[in-house]
């Protein structure tokens, strides 16, 4: 079987399985993703944009039912076990709360930090 093809009967295809539990994973999901990321080298902000994109689903998820403040929270938390700074504006203002005002060049160049699918599928062609 060539690579690109897709078999149906492949049992070593990877799938992605979502898991009903009984207890609230939120927490631990969250501090897993900021850890994942971090030990990868992104910085505070970038962390907390990726849990604004939607296209991360699992953080998005986590944003979407905890809120903003208990992300940063969590952020800070993490990176302060691994004996790293979290500082975030004083001001009270939050990312998401400036989006919408944001100027469409400010904009293009937060997208250009982050890789997204089409410019990695670019890059390894």
């Amino acid at each position: 079987m060539p690579k690109d093809e897709f078999d149906v009967e492949d049992p070593l295809e990877l799938n992605g399985m979502g898991l009903l539990t009984e207890e609230d994973t939120t927490d631990a999901m969250c501090e897993c993703f900021i850890e994942e990321f971090m030990r990868m080298g992104h910085n505070p902000s970038q962390v907390l944009a990726l849990f604004c994109n939607p296209q991360y689903l699992g953080m998005n998820f986590v944003l979407e039912k905890r809120g903003e403040q208990f992300i940063r929270d969590s952020i800070a938390a993490v990176f302060a076990r691994w004996g790293k700074p979290a500082a975030w504006p004083t001001d009270g203002s939050s990312r998401r709360e400036e989006a919408p005002s944001a100027s469409p060049t400010a904009a293009a160049a937060r997208a250009q930090s982050f890789p997204t699918e089409s410019r990695f599928k670019a890059s390894t062609l």
